[in-house]
């Protein structure tokens, strides 16, 4: 069986990312290609791997977790 929480929607990224960064830029993210999505129906769905890889790719400096 498929895990259901390994893909997220456009508003699942806005509550991981802490209501941060709009949704209009979590899409434009996607649009753009910056962030891999796919679309089967009419929501944007994106693997947590993949938002995990873009946040990664997409940091800035040094890792400065402690």
């Amino acid at each position: 069986t498929t895990d259901d929480t390994d893909w997220l929607t456009v508003e699942d990224i806005y509550e991981v990312l802490g209501r941060r960064i709009p949704l209009d830029t979590i899409r434009s993210w996607i649009r753009s290609g910056r962030l891999t999505a796919y679309k089967p129906g009419k929501a944007y769905l994106v693997k947590r791997e993949d938002l995990d890889k873009f946040l990664r790719d997409s940091r800035t400096g040094p890792d400065e977790r402690s």
